[in-house]
């Protein structure tokens, strides 16, 4: 695949990329912080995490694909209704695998340090690794907006730490309220 070509697959497919990058990193952190505050348990995040990692790629990829087939049919309707040719043909199902692939791939990034470390220690590298990893999507992603990288970078890795410090909070208040120790 020639160069220019690349480049335009990736960004003809970018929301699919950076949507099911950003959403995975961010809900996946969020919802694992306040797994392992609450429960403690390696057990209990690695299976969180792996369920809400598949289920929700899944539903992300069937979700980026009836809104890919739902918003092409809309604008060829416009078109139609305007008298104008419609030439641009979408494909809603490689928006759905791509979009299902970059969740699952994505979702993988916070839960990888539970595989190997105690729930204080994973949670001291999950939150860091996803923050910088979302820095780095910001970035990369700027090359394609034409936004600020860094500027870019940083608004997506702040969405990242508000998600861990919500999972947090509610993971600290439910464990507290039924009396387990943190």
């Amino acid at each position: 695949m020639k160069q220019g070509t690349l480049e335009r697959t990736i960004a003809e497919s970018m929301r699919e990329i950076v949507f099911g990058l950003e959403d995975s990193l961010v809900s996946t952190l969020g919802a694992l912080t306040g797994i392992a505050i609450g429960a403690r348990s390696s057990y209990i995040v690695i299976l969180s995490g792996l369920v809400l990692i598949a289920a929700e790629s899944m539903s992300m990829a069937a979700g980026s694909y009836r809104s890919s087939k739902s918003a092409s049919a809309t604008e060829r309707l416009l078109h139609e209704t305007d008298g104008k040719i419609y030439d641009h043909e979408s494909n809603p199902v490689r928006s759905g695998i791509i979009m299902g692939i970059f969740y699952f791939v994505g979702g993988l990034i916070p839960l990888f340090s539970y595989f190997f470390l105690s729930i204080d220690q994973a949670i001291k590298v999950s939150i860091p690794l996803t923050a910088v990893c979302l820095f780095f999507l910001g970035v990369w992603s700027s090359k394609f907006t034409r936004r600020n990288a860094f500027r870019s970078g940083f608004e997506m890795m702040f969405v990242s730490l508000v998600a861990a410090l919500v999972g947090y909070l509610i993971g600290f208040i439910v464990s507290f309220y039924f009396g387990i120790g943190i």
